[in-house]
């Protein structure tokens, strides 16, 4: 778990019981072992703990419970172990201020849990640097997800990530990671809406060699890769329905199979998911199933856009500044402009819009160094206007190719013409939607592969 070595102080009479924790526990820390409440309290007297493991029952019934104030007063997190399920022992455990109240006998798991909380609740320092350094906020609202986070790492439940596009899900699905595990290496990124139909099972699940055409190797899949850690999949919400059957069952059973092959592979992995869409109104729609919008819900966490926390672009802004080995100023006009951009593309949009400031050939920036679309500069004359309706005006009445279209084709051919309508159409209707692969393809009114066919010859411009 943490890199940090843990104290723990156990207490259990059971010689048998206090052997199984104690060799748990030595993976994770150094451990003091007490057989009654005495050599506890000579311990908690002498020496200071991290987490403090109290049997109820011990020379005299109930004496864990004087054990857990003193405890506490140590600076420990306290957890009770006792076969004892009667509300009126565990109410008062808790009265006494134990965290934890676990029932003998205890799996491993139910431990490591009891560590991932320790870890959070330890780490509320971390997680400021982190909402101050990296997904920069001082929105009161965002910043009070903490405790779902603390309930997020102690616990198994799957994570769903809602907001729209540039507002950090990736972001905070890495950090939900690196409170739960150390390795990064386990934190499996999956973008669904980058990857072609045909190709997104295979992706996903792996394959063997032969699977299919192409398939000259085998190949291990997400599901696969993430054991053992997280899966995190992204833009969800473009999963094909027949995928969405197939992966439900993989989350259920936390076993699959890879393309062309009749090994079942087992994978324990921790499932967050995160889209721009609305997924309760494609439930509603039927295109996306019900029981797998179920599956993935868990802990919800609903990140907003920028325009709705005003008060943190300026610290964006100044955060973006400083990135980089190249200092510039804004103008008070241009910082103006700045902060009361409603910033559609969220904050990838506005670090965008910062790095192209950054790279003006002077360090002074005014307003008519911003983008035309933020500072709403008018530029052309009435003259170049007037130039410019003409030369974009369709040539034949009722017609849609203009005069400028007309002299591409004569330059370049059909062919190029039809690609570049592809690309621009696609570039500018999949900005306008937010980046939101469903609503452009309504638009549109192409095919996902046509869809993704013309986004990759836009990526390898």
């Amino acid at each position: 778990m943490s890199k940090k070595t843990l104290n723990f102080l156990v207490l259990e009479d059971d010689d048998l019981a206090r052997l199984n924790l104690v060799s748990l526990l030595k993976e994770h820390g150094l451990v003091r072992e007490a057989r009654n409440s005495k050599e506890a309290f000579d311990y908690l007297n002498s020496e200071t703990f991290d987490i403090a493991w109290i049997d109820l029952d011990l020379e005299v019934d109930l004496i864990g419970l004087e054990v857990v104030p003193e405890a506490v007063r140590n600076g420990a997190y306290s957890v009770v172990l006792s076969g004892r399920e009667e509300d009126e022992y565990i109410e008062e455990a808790y009265n006494r201020g134990c965290e934890d109240y676990l029932s003998k006998p205890f799996d491993k798991e139910s431990l490591l849990l009891v560590l991932r909380k320790y870890k959070i609740l330890s780490s509320e320092g971390k997680l400021r640097k982190f909402f101050s350094r990296k997904y920069v906020t001082q929105d009161e609202s965002l910043i009070g997800n903490l405790h779902i986070l603390q309930e997020i790492v102690g616990s198994n439940k799957p994570v769903f990530i809602k907001g729209p596009t540039g507002t950090g899900k990736t972001l905070i699905s890495k950090l939900i990671h690196e409170l739960v595990f150390d390795d990064m290496k386990k934190f499996i990124h999956l973008n669904c809406s980058e990857i072609p139909e045909n190709l997104l099972e295979s992706e996903l699940f792996g394959y063997e060699k032969g699977a299919f055409s192409g398939a000259e190797s085998s190949k291990k899949g997400k599901l696969e890769l993430a054991d053992g850690g997280t899966l995190f999949l992204d833009e969800i919400a473009t999963m094909p329905m027949m995928l969405q059957k197939k992966l439900l069952k993989a989350i259920d059973e936390k076993t699959f199979y890879p393309l062309g092959s009749e090994k079942e592979i087992k994978s324990n992995f921790r499932l967050v998911s995160a889209t721009c869409e609305n997924l309760e109104e494609m439930v509603k729609d039927g295109s996306f199933r019900e029981d797998l919008y179920f599956r993935i819900e868990g802990f919800n966490i609903d990140l907003p856009a920028i325009k709705n926390r005003k008060g943190d672009i300026p610290l964006l802004i100044k955060h973006f500044l400083g990135k980089g080995g190249r200092r510039i100023v804004l103008s008070a006009e241009a910082k103006n402009l700045l902060t009361n951009y409603d910033w559609p593309g969220n904050i990838r949009e506005l670090q965008k819009v910062i790095e192209v400031l950054q790279s003006k050939s002077h360090g002074v920036i005014k307003v008519n160094d911003l983008p035309k679309h933020i500072s709403g500069l008018k530029v052309n004359t009435t003259n170049e206007v007037q130039s410019s309706i003409e030369h974009f005006s369709p040539m034949v009445q009722g017609g849609v190719l203009s005069h400028s279209q007309v002299e591409f084709i004569r330059h370049n051919g059909l062919k190029a013409f039809i690609e570049k309508v592809e690309e621009e159409a696609l570039k500018v209707l999949y900005k306008e939607n937010d980046e939101k692969v469903r609503k452009t393809l309504s638009i549109l009114k192409v095919s996902n592969s046509s869809f993704y066919r013309i986004m990759e010859r836009l990526k390898n411009q």
